[in-house]
Formats: C-alpha cells, structure tokens, sequence
C-alpha cells in the first residue's frame, strides 16, 4: 500500500502502522470512497432543472420583451420580403413586355432572399419552403449546364 501525501512523503510496508500514519490512512480512503448515484442525486433541487425561473417574474418579463421584438423584426423581414417580390415581379413584365412567350419565374426572388441570408437563419425568420429551396437549386444547376454547353 502506497500513500502519498502533499508533502511528499511515501509510506510503504510497515511504516503505515506508525502512530498517526494510519489516521492519514484512514482520512485519505474516506475521500476516496465513491459517492453513489443516488447521493449525488439526492442535493438537486428542482432549481438545478430551471424548473423555478418562472417564480420571480424577471424571466417571464424578458422573454415577454423579446417575443414583442422578435414579432417586430419578423413583420418587417415580411414586409421587405413582400416589397422585393413586387418590385422583382414589376421588374419581369418590363422585361417581358419585349419579348414573346416569356414564362415568369419567381426563382430570382427566393434567390435574392436566399442570398441575403448570409449569417444563418434565426428562429423568427422567414423560412422559404423545401418546395421554393428545390426550385431554386434545380434553376441553379440548369443554368450551371446552360452556361457550360452554350
């Protein structure tokens, strides 16, 4: 049996019934007991989980706060969305007005918001759909071939 202390000193063999060395002994294997899963669990509160950061108020009233301005921000994001679309559809029947049998595409638009999207999306985002996400890789990659045989 090994016991080393922090002062540096090695007990082996006999030396560990020397009076006052089986004491250190006996400190030392009472720190090193294992705690067992139930007395670890049986000091959490139900404050460990969260469960009491409603009591106060300050949580619901912050939370309150930001929902009004996540709602803000998304009808603006909304609004521009709506505006660029417009003036992006305006923009097309210029453009088709000279030309005949142009289909109209609004590809380019969830392109553009696509593409402004440059941090990642926050929860409060408008999100285009799987379907508008496919229309718009399916344009790149035609354009992709287009741009490689012509």
């Amino acid at each position: 049996v090994l016991l080393e202390l922090e002062g540096g000193y090695r007990y082996f063999g006999a030396a560990k019934d020397l009076p006052g060395v089986k004491e250190l002994f006996a400190r030392h294997a009472a720190k090193m007991t294992k705690r067992k899963r139930g007395d670890i669990y049986k000091y959490i509160t139900p404050d460990y989980y969260g469960l009491r950061d409603e009591e106060d108020g300050v949580l619901l009233e912050l939370e309150g706060n930001m929902a009004v301005e996540n709602r803000k921000k998304l009808k603006r994001i909304q609004e521009d969305f709506a505006q660029l679309k417009q003036d992006n559809q305006s923009h097309q029947k210029q453009q088709n007005n000279g030309k005949e049998g142009g289909d109209t595409d609004d590809s380019s638009v969830e392109d553009l918001f696509l593409d402004g999207l440059e941090n990642g999306v926050a929860a409060n985002e408008a999100v285009p759909s799987q379907e508008v996400v496919a229309q718009v890789l399916l344009e790149k990659k035609r354009k992709d071939l287009l741009s490689r045989f012509l």
